[in-house]
C-alpha cells in the first residue's frame, strides 16, 4: 500500500465506522419519528464516501486514536530501536547514554534511511503499511464501539428495552470488544514481526553501514 492511500484510508475508515454505527438511529428515526425525503436518501448514498472522509478527518484531528495507540506505538518503535542498537552498536556505552539515544528520533531516522533507499525494503514497507491500516482501524473500531455503546445505552433509557437500540448496542459493544481485545493486539504483534523482518534484511545486507551510523550516534 502506498503512503498516500494509507493516509486517505485512515480518514475514510473511522468515518465509515461512524456512519455504520449510526444506522440503527437513522433507521429508528425514519421509521418512527419522521420520513426522510428520497432526494436526501440519494444524497447520503451518493456522497457517503465524502461524508465518511469529513467525519474521519474530524475524528483524526481529535487525536483520540493517537492516544489509544500511544502504548502500542511505543512498543513497536522501542523494538526497532533495541534491535538497531543490539546489532549496530560496536562500542561499550553506559545504560544512561543508550537510553538517551533511544529516547531521541535518531535511531528511527537511521531505520527509515535504509527503508527509503532499498527497493526490497520499500516492498516490505508496503506490507507494513497494509498491517498499519489494520492496526489503526481496529483501534478506531474499539474507540467508536465504546462511544456508541454508551450512546445506545442512553437511548435505551429513553426509548425502552423493546427498541432497536438494545440489539444495536449489544452488537456494537461486541464489535468494539473483539476489535480492541483480540484484533488490535494481533495487529501489533504482526507489526513487530514485519519490522523484525526489515531489520533482519538490513543486518544481512547493510551490517557495516548500520554499525557505522549507529555507533556515530554515541560519539
Amino acid at each position: 500500500m502506498e503512503l498516500t492511500n494509507l493516509k486517505r484510508l485512515r480518514k475514510i475508515v473511522p468515518g465509515s465506522i461512524f456512519l455504520f454505527f449510526c444506522m440503527p438511529m437513522y433507521q429508528y428515526a425514519t421509521h418512527n419519528l419522521f420520513v426522510v425525503d428520497e432526494s436526501l436518501k440519494f444524497t447520503i448514498g451518493s456522497y457517503g464516501a465524502a461524508i465518511a472522509f469529513v467525519i474521519g478527518t474530524l475524528f483524526s484531528n481529535l487525536k483520540i486514536r493517537a492516544y489509544r495507540n500511544e502504548k502500542s506505538h511505543k512498543l513497536i518503535d522501542d523494538n526497532i530501536k533495541t534491535k538497531l542498537i543490539e546489532y549496530g552498536l560496536t562500542t561499550g556505552q553506559t545504560p544512561e547514554k543508550i537510553d538517551e539515544v533511544k529516547s531521541s528520533k535518531q535511531l528511527m531516522h537511521i531505520f527509515y534511511h535504509f527503508i527509503d533507499n532499498d527497493a526490497s525494503l520499500k516492498e516490505k514497507g508496503k506490507l507494513v503499511r497494509d498491517n498499519g491500516l489494520t492496526w489503526t482501524s481496529t483501534a478506531d473500531m474499539a474507540i467508536l464501539g465504546c462511544i456508541f455503546c454508551w450512546i445506545y445505552f442512553v437511548l435505551i433509557l429513553f426509548f425502552g428495552p423493546e427498541s432497536i437500540f438494545v440489539s444495536a448496542g449489544l452488537m456494537i459493544g461486541c464489535l468494539g470488544l473483539i476489535s480492541g481485545a483480540i484484533l488490535h493486539p494481533r495487529s501489533v504483534k504482526e507489526h513487530i514481526k514485519l519490522s523484525d523482518e526489515q531489520i533482519g534484511f538490513i543486518i544481512t545486507n547493510y551490517r557495516s553501514e548500520l554499525q557505522t551510523r549507529v555507533t556515530a550516534l554515541f560519539i
